[in-house]
């Protein structure tokens, strides 16, 4: 996973080149009565999954959701799923996908009360 530059981003880049097993993290960001999550998400490959994880790459699942293709790394749109279980600790996203290949590229993450 690395910054790749798309012009139809939030702030122009995302966190781009995503492969299956990548896993990103947000210090910031306590777990701690999410309830909803929300990624703007473009694929250009196949697609996959993002899985909302608690304390660490390895923690608790609260959710995942699925990130289809969209036609084009610069179409993007927006996905979302509830949050369930018990948890705190930092916010941990790890990707997931079959086939080979970059997957999906991930512009903007909301974490709701």
């Amino acid at each position: 996973m690395q910054q790749a530059n798309h012009s139809t981003a939030s702030g122009g880049r995302t966190a781009g080149y995503i492969n299956n097993g990548d896993w990103a993290a947000y210090s910031q960001v306590n777990t701690q009565g999410a309830k909803t999550f929300s990624a703007r998400v473009s694929s250009g490959g196949s697609g996959g999954t993002i899985q909302i994880r608690s304390g660490s790459q390895n923690g608790t699942v609260l959710g995942q959701v699925a990130v289809s293709s969209t036609g084009s790394w610069d179409t993007f749109t927006t996905v979302s799923t509830t949050l369930t279980g018990s948890a705190s600790g930092p916010l941990y996203l790890v990707f997931t996908g079959s086939g080979t290949g970059y997957l999906y590229d991930l512009d903007t993450v909301t974490v709701t009360r």
